[in-house]
């Protein structure tokens, strides 16, 4: 527009000597807007949609003041800046490390030491008035199974719908260390036509995400999931098991670097489920794995990281293993032979022991301060006394004991889901 009002003054047509000079401010006007979106562009840390080179060629190309305004309204990051990840501070960043606990509290956005972070997220927000997420941190290291626990409308489908790109937050940021095609999403409620076959319907994911992959990568990633049997068979008359399978199958296609698996077994019977849970197993070190559970002895059975979600917000986040140790009392149950009197005093008098008592018969419940304490001071407590042990078990220690010991929730009646 401004080269095409400049050049119409050297034609056979001039403009009026007036309404040129009342066109030089509007021209001045155009020039300095671009200017801006230049300077602002070059100063910019980060942009939206395109590369900042691109945006570029919008402002320079596209006629005035056209580009200058789709910078501004699309192209400019908004986000504030105390929400932006600081230098150094993304997924390779060495400098972040697990507290002296072990434990990675929601907030600190601590890291596990022994993997690079594929997924970090700071301050995730998305409000619907009362309920959804709230300034959730997040560090996910590359080739762990992170499991993400938490009750009914705790927020686990908007917290992965956000990383996914689904939704979008009200404030906070997300960084994935991986290209776009090299991240798949399972949804909890996979939908596909039913006039096709499972075959097509993998077929058709690998043709957007994997176009150079062949046949074979299809057949590969039904059999993976158990539907190798029934490929050819249209979608229509699959359980809904089978419509979950399916679903991770096209996830599958395209060998994902990183896959989003929202309540994956939901829809399984306990055969499906264990297959499906091996499955997700398998792939640690290989690919990481973000899922989504209310079946806790799941999320222990596969994830090495948990967090663990309620009322939207993140109460914890590391290793499996250091949420148990922590929020559970370490305890044994020692039987022996004969007389137990003797064995209980001397426990009780050790300092180590936090609660000893009856546990009925010839048996007796013994609590420690830390497990290593509990293992190495009860074979000397026994042997001290000359006493002769008949077996000494762990009392069961599991992620629902500790989920419950860590959101203050009550135990379910009926089951061990939360």
């Amino acid at each position: 527009m401004t080269a095409a009002l400049l050049a119409g003054t050297h034609g056979p047509h001039h403009l009026p000597p007036g309404l040129l000079a009342a066109l030089i401010p509007v021209l001045a006007l155009l020039l300095s807007l671009d200017a801006y979106c230049l300077i602002n562009l070059a100063r910019a840390t980060s942009v939206r949609y395109l590369p900042k080179t691109a945006w570029v060629f919008v402002i320079l190309l596209v006629s005035a003041p056209t580009g200058a305004l789709l910078y501004l309204f699309f192209g400019v990051d908004r986000t504030p800046a105390s929400r932006k990840p600081k230098p150094g501070s993304g997924p390779a960043d060495p400098s972040l490390r697990p507290t002296a606990t072990g434990m990675h509290r929601a907030g600190t956005a601590a890291v596990p030491a022994h993997g690079r972070m594929i997924v970090t997220a700071a301050g995730l927000t998305r409000d619907y008035g009362g309920t959804g997420l709230f300034e959730v941190d997040l560090a996910v290291p590359r080739g762990s199974v992170y499991g993400l626990v938490g009750l009914n409308g705790a927020g686990k489908t908007t917290l992965l719908s956000i990383l996914s790109g689904m939704r979008h937050p009200d404030r906070g940021s997300v960084t994935l260390a991986a290209e776009r095609l090299q991240i798949a999403v399972c949804p909890d409620v996979p939908d596909f036509d039913g006039w096709l076959t499972a075959y097509e319907v993998v077929d058709l994911a690998r043709s957007l995400v994997a176009p150079s992959a062949g046949s074979q990568a299809v057949r590969t990633a039904i059999s993976a999931v158990g539907l190798a049997d029934s490929a050819d068979r249209r979608v229509g008359g699959f359980s809904r098991g089978m419509v979950q399978r399916l679903g991770l199958a096209c996830a599958l296609v395209g060998d994902p670097e990183l896959l989003i698996l929202d309540e994956p077994t939901s829809a399984l019977d306990p055969a499906g489920r264990a297959e499906l849970l091996d499955l997700v197993a398998g792939m640690r070190g290989s690919r990481t794995v973000i899922f989504s559970s209310h079946i806790l002895a799941d999320v222990q059975r596969v994830a090495d990281e948990v967090g663990i979600l309620r009322d939207g917000r993140l109460l914890y986040q590391g290793p499996t293993r250091d949420l148990i140790d922590t929020y559970l009392t370490p305890s044994w149950l020692v039987r022996l032979a004969g007389e137990t009197q003797q064995v209980t005093a001397a426990m009780e008098a050790a300092g180590w022991a936090t609660r000893v008592g009856p546990a009925g018969g010839d048996a007796i419940r013994v609590d420690a301060a830390t497990f290593e304490a509990g293992e190495r001071g009860i074979p000397a407590v026994i042997a001290s006394c000359g006493a002769r042990q008949v077996a000494c078990e762990p009392v069961a220690a599991d992620l629902e004991s500790a989920f419950l010991a860590l959101t203050g929730a009550s135990r379910p009646a009926t089951g061990v889901t939360a």
